[in-house]
């Protein structure tokens, strides 16, 4: 008999507070694919996630930032700490800013324009992936402010011709993401 695993509503805002579907493994091909935080084959991936078990599986929530407790949590404050110097294969930085979110508007709120962001991060992958971009767009999501990103892709687009190959698109609109975030002190470069 198969184990029963909890489920979340939304399993692209990770337990942590992240977005699991701005990060560049969720949209990997293969075996090393992220299904999202409790999605279809995270068990088999993640068996023993410590925020899983004490969010998910002992107090039914979607994420740690809905905890009333979590203030006083000795794992998330570890997260948090490490959050502000190191990075993995995504950036941890939006953290603080993903719980205050989440604790003033909702998880709703939230998981809605997270997915506005990976409805664009999409968009970039399809169209401007050179095969060497998709973690950038990945962490540019992240970090850039949505309408920001918006206005980049829509300024950027004006100088994309559909007569010019891929690689100078993704070159044209790297440029102008990287110079929209220079302009507002973000840096784009994770910290290992």
């Amino acid at each position: 008999m198969e184990k029963k695993h909890p489920t979340k509503k939304y399993p692209i805002i990770g337990a942590c507070g992240l977005n699991c579907g701005l990060c560049p493994t969720y949209y990997s091909d293969g075996p090393s694919r992220c299904p999202g935080c409790c999605g279809p084959g995270f068990w088999q991936k993640h068996p023993s996630c410590r925020f899983i078990t004490c969010c998910v599986k002992q107090k039914g929530l979607e994420t740690c930032a809905q905890c009333s407790d979590w203030t006083e949590c000795d794992k998330v404050a570890r997260i948090l700490d490490w959050a502000r110097h190191r990075d993995s294969v995504i950036s941890y930085k939006p953290m603080e800013a993903n719980y205050a979110f989440i604790q003033k508007n909702g998880i709703r709120e939230f998981a809605r324009l997270e997915e506005e962001k990976m409805g664009l991060l999409r968009h970039l992958i399809d169209n401007y992936n050179d095969g060497r971009s998709r973690r950038f767009y990945c962490t540019s999501c992240q970090l850039v402010p949505l309408e920001r990103l918006k206005e980049v892709l829509e300024t950027a687009g004006m100088d994309i011709t559909e007569d010019i190959d891929i690689k100078e698109k993704a070159k044209i609109l790297r440029a102008a993401i990287s110079n929209m975030a220079d302009s507002l002190q973000i840096d784009l470069k994770l910290r290992k």
